[in-house]
């Protein structure tokens, strides 16, 4: 499985202003797959857009108070945003990750 590296929060708001997605964030993740990525201070997104349908990908995040939350596989090039939610453990993001299999 690839995965995704977090980057660290400086280059969280240069890269949500530069790909236009979503507002200055606490976290983001590289972009790799054609991917649009989208993050608020308890919610993370992932819509990657290649064309290859035989590869899944879903959106992860480490939460604030330490547990880990998963977004829904979704097949890449479907147009379709996985999301991962720490407002599901009463937390906000720390991290993100965007997993691929």
């Amino acid at each position: 499985m690839f995965k995704v590296r977090a980057l660290t929060m400086a280059a969280v708001a240069a890269g949500s202003l530069a790909l236009g997605v979503g507002t200055a964030a606490p976290a983001s993740a590289e972009v790799s797959h054609n991917c649009q990525l989208w993050t608020d201070a308890t919610t993370f997104g992932a819509n990657c857009l290649r064309d290859d349908y035989a590869i899944v990908f879903r959106a992860k995040a480490n939460c604030k108070n330490g547990q880990t939350v998963y977004g829904a596989w979704k097949a890449t090039g479907g147009g379709t945003w996985s999301y991962a939610y720490c407002s599901s453990v009463n937390s906000g993001v720390a991290t993100v990750d965007a997993e691929f299999k």
